[in-house]
Parts: C-alpha cells; sequence; structure tokens
C-alpha cells in the first residue's frame, strides 16, 4: 500500500479524529455531502470547524484516494477509504449513538406545558418525485398509536432543515424521535439511560413480545436504523393490519423516579405526544427483558413513522436524531396535503 504522508504513518488506525470523524460521516451518507453539511454534522460530534478547514481536509483526502466528488460536486467515500475506514478498530466507537441521544437531550430546548422550543427529529430525505406518494403514506398511518406524534415537519429542496441542508431534487419529512421523552424527563429532573432498542412482535393490534434486542452500548449506529436497513421491520403491516414487527427504545430511570415520569408521560399525551408502551419497576418482567436494576420506559422509537417509506419501496436517506427543528413548524400530514 502507498504511504499516506497526510496520515503521518499512512493507516487509518493512526488518523487523527477529524479525519476519522469525516470518513465516518461521509461512509453513512448516501448521496454525498458538501463541506458546509459535514460541517455541521462535526459539530454535532464535539468537533467544531469551519467549512474551508473541512474542505482543506477533504481536499487532503480525496488526493490519496479515499474520498471522491460525486456528480452533484458532493464528496464520497471510495472503496479505498471505506476498506481503510473498517481498520480503524470499531470499539473505540462503541456506544457513538448513545452519546448523540445525550447531545439531542442537551442541546433540545423543547417544553411540554407551553410546545415551543426545538424537538429532536428523525429526517427522510426523498426524491421529489415520490413527495405526494410519502404524504399518502404518512397520512394513512398518522392515526397509530404506534407513533410518537403525528406531526410532521417539511422542507423543499436547498432549504436547511434544522441543519441538514436538503439536496437539490429531494425533500426532506422530519418526524418527532423518541428522544423527546428524554427531553421531557430531564427538564423535570429524571435522567434515563438508553439501554436497549428492539424489535416489539404485534399480533391483532396488541404488543407480544421482543423478537430483537440490541445494547445501545454495544453499537456504534442507531439500532433502529440497523433493524430498518435489514429488513427485520414491518411497521406498516402492524400498523395497518395489526400483525408485524414494530421498533421500540428502552430507557432505564432510578425507580423513585416513577411518579414523576408518569405524571410527565400523563401531560404529554393531553398534549399528543404518545407512544408508551410500559414503564415497569425493577421486579416487574416485562416482555421477559433482561432483569435489571432500575425503573423501565418502553417507547416506539418515532422512527417508526418513516419505517414505511423504506418498506414500500420508496428511495429514503435517514438522518436519525441529526436535526433540531422548531416545534412550531410540525403539522399533520392532511395539513401539509
Amino acid at each position: 500500500m502507498d504511504k499516506l504522508k497526510y496520515l503521518n504513518l499512512g493507516i487509518i488506525k493512526e488518523m487523527n479524529r477529524i479525519i476519522a470523524e469525516i470518513l465516518n460521516i461521509l461512509a453513512d451518507a448516501e448521496t454525498g455531502l458538501s463541506s458546509q453539511e459535514i460541517a455541521v454534522e462535526l459539530k454535532m460530534r464535539g468537533i467544531k470547524l469551519e467549512p474551508r478547514t473541512v474542505r482543506y481536509h477533504l481536499t487532503k483526502l480525496e488526493k490519496i484516494g479515499l474520498i471522491r466528488k460525486g456528480t452533484n460536486g458532493k464528496r464520497i467515500i471510495t472503496k479505498r477509504g471505506l476498506e481503510e475506514l473498517r481498520q480503524k478498530s470499531v470499539f473505540e466507537r462503541l456506544g457513538e449513538f448513545s452519546e448523540r441521544i445525550e447531545y439531542n437531550i442537551f442541546f433540545c430546548t423543547f417544553d411540554i406545558y407551553t410546545l415551543k422550543g426545538t424537538v429532536p427529529t428523525n429526517v427522510a430525505i426523498i426524491d421529489k418525485k415520490h413527495s405526494d406518494r410519502a404524504l399518502e403514506i404518512l397520512s394513512e398511518i398518522s392515526d397509530s398509536t404506534v407513533l410518537i406524534s403525528n406531526l410532521i415537519a417539511v422542507a423543499d429542496e436547498n432549504e436547511n432543515f434544522g441543519g441538514i441542508m436538503i439536496p437539490k431534487g429531494k425533500f426532506g419529512i422530519a418526524t418527532i424521535s423518541n428522544t423527546i421523552y428524554d427531553v421531557m424527563t430531564r427538564s423535570a429532573g429524571v435522567f434515563m439511560t438508553a439501554e436497549y432498542a428492539g424489535l416489539l412482535h404485534f399480533e391483532n393490534f396488541r404488543p407480544q413480545g421482543f423478537t430483537e434486542l440490541i445494547s445501545y452500548a454495544g453499537t456504534t449506529l442507531s439500532p433502529g436504523w440497523l433493524f430498518l436497513k435489514s429488513g427485520l421491520t414491518s411497521v406498516y403491516r402492524a400498523i395497518r393490519k395489526g400483525r408485524g414487527e414494530t421498533i421500540i427504545a428502552i430507557r432505564s430511570f432510578s425507580k423513585h423516579a416513577v411518579d414523576i415520569v408518569i405524571e410527565e408521560i400523563g401531560i404529554a399525551k393531553t398534549k399528543g405526544i404518545g407512544g408508551v408502551i410500559s414503564i415497569s419497576y425493577p421486579s416487574d418482567r416485562v416482555f421477559s427483558l433482561p432483569p435489571g436494576t432500575k425503573a423501565r420506559l418502553i417507547v416506539s422509537a418515532g422512527l417508526n413513522y418513516l419505517a414505511p417509506l423504506h418498506e414500500l419501496g420508496l428511495d429514503v436517506e435517514l438522518r436519525i436524531n441529526e436535526a433540531f427543528i422548531d416545534f412550531r413548524e410540525f403539522k399533520s400530514p392532511e395539513e401539509i396535503i
């Protein structure tokens, strides 16, 4: 292998944090990213760089063949870049997604009492030719109790969508993430830990038990995204027919705070925020979960609202917990249609 002078020892294992994160960001992007978009993503990961500085790093990475320019001028990681990136120890990144959740909790300003402030979101970026079909699908399922909220926000091409630039020829749909419960309970003084994500099987519209579980501490990516991309979900069928697998998030918290959490969830429900499956004490064996020492909140993942778009064959790029959007921008699909 040629020496990579820019990376000192020439191996991605030895590269500095900035270069590693740029490659990780590009590896997760399906359509390429601009220097400005990469700068926004780096900021979410705790690295603040000007777009021009990002462009400097991109130029160097392009010269050594780890990235290239796409037809739209945005940078795309190359096969060589992916191969080099895989050599970097994955153990250094375990728990990375749970850190993003912590970032969301800290910076979101949503207040459940006033319904003001920014909320954590999941964003789908879709070709504009599918816009009508996508909104129809969301309208079909918008009354499901599986959803955190039936509200969505939309953005057109070239618009800044909570820090995500929507590419030309695309449009964006944002739905509220289940991390909103972490935001609400933190405001009430209750600190939750992201423990597991799972697939919850439904029969006759009733939850039966988990078919898969992933620990947040043992993954570098969104577990919900992994379930969806692996073809393991059937959210649309579960909502429409009552039988299928939906994505669930499991949080743990002090057993002494159960009453506070119940109160906050009750308030949220009156405001149109739902999706809670269960609140349990440590002694409860809900859906045969592994025993623990803390209480647990089991809640539908916000990604369930967007999952049917992927399941029904639309080409969707998903950005999980990456955008903060003002709650006032959200409307029902019917209002937007």
